[in-house]
């Protein structure tokens, strides 16, 4: 899948890498064009993942299921005879709807529609104890009959549950939910490469850094060893972590390259709680957030709270030379007299 440039666009060039502009001007023509870059990869993955997902041809294919040898226990499939009954005087065939273990190991992918009609994600099936992915692979592994059984059972009742709580529920309604619940996952898809975006951006700046300044070697996958014996490591919480020869976690730095402006307080909040991890290890580390998009509740918060060291523009440090370089040094700094 495609990816957001974040190489396309920085804030207005009158903003300072140490005091972020906020991302709410739709005038500032760098963040126009770091929206039309991320939105232009946002709408390639939902095409893509639509396309991928052949749900149309499954509803054709589960539409054709010669359905009359089934055997439809009530009782034993976790079905209420209301439910049933309901589908029945709408003659809406119940397979179409309900789950039943046969149909499962038949074709294990058809679980794929089920879980999607009744709007619950594959890491909802995960935390539920009964994961899919597996089964819902072009290639899937076949269905153990007590797996199937599990599976028809469970979300038997919670179709059951949305039936009786819906009395005008027609086939064609609950189909358009599968595309909505297949965009929520897609949605997901897109946030997380964003981030994932970000954080290799800012890996790729210090890779190029260090070996400039022959300040230290890169060994992959996103783990430094600076020349005076510390490292940097990318990982989760803090996004990247230096720490000195001790191993001691001297800098903390939070990346969130995401631009919706709605989300910002919420991605701060995240930070938020990594920089209390790290300055609970050594209350002077110095901690850096990273981000794409602020506003001036979130300037407000940080100034507030008091966890955050210093503030940079993501978008501004990555398109723009002379504010990447001077937060650099201004890292390194930080790296050659730590507090």
């Amino acid at each position: 899948m495609g990816e957001p440039n974040f190489e396309s666009a920085s804030m207005s060039g009158k903003s300072r890498a140490r005091r972020p502009a906020t991302a709410r001007d739709p005038a500032d023509k760098y963040l126009k064009a770091a929206l039309i870059e991320a939105y232009a990869a946002r709408a390639g993955i939902f095409h893509r993942g639509v396309t991928n997902s052949r749900m149309r041809e499954m509803y054709a294919t589960i539409d054709a299921v010669d359905a009359s040898s089934l055997h439809w226990d009530a009782h034993e499939l976790h079905i209420t005879q209301k439910a049933m009954q309901s589908l029945r005087n709408k003659a809406i065939p119940l397979h179409t709807v309900f789950v039943h273990p046969d149909i499962l190991q038949a074709d294990p992918r058809f679980i794929a529609y089920y879980r999607n009609l009744v709007a619950v994600s594959q890491k909802g099936m995960q935390q539920i104890g009964l994961p899919t992915v597996r089964f819902e692979k072009a290639a899937p592994r076949p269905m153990p009959p007590d797996t199937a059984r599990s599976l028809a059972r469970t979300l038997n009742s919670i179709l059951s549950r949305l039936i009786e709580a819906e009395p005008d529920f027609q086939l064609m309604h609950g189909r358009d939910v599968v595309f909505a619940e297949i965009g929520t996952q897609l949605q997901g898809t897109w946030v997380n490469m964003i981030g994932q975006g970000a954080a290799k951006k800012v890996e790729e700046i210090l890779q190029t850094y260090i070996k400039r300044e022959n300040r230290g070697v890169y060994h992959g996958r996103g783990r430094f060893e600076l020349t005076n014996g510390w490292k940097i490591t990318f990982a989760a919480e803090p996004d990247i972590e230096f720490t000195d020869s001790d191993g001691i976690v001297q800098i903390a730095v939070e990346i969130k390259g995401s631009l919706d402006v709605n989300g910002a307080q919420t991605r701060y909040g995240e930070a938020k709680k990594s920089f209390a991890k790290s300055l609970a290890k050594n209350p002077r580390c110095h901690t850096v957030y990273l981000a794409s998009c602020f506003t001036e509740s979130v300037e407000k918060q940080i100034k507030a709270d008091g966890q955050v060291r210093e503030t940079y523009n993501l978008t501004s440090i990555v398109r723009d030379p002379e504010q990447q370089e001077r937060f650099l040094k201004r890292l390194f700094h930080f790296v050659d007299t730590p507090q």
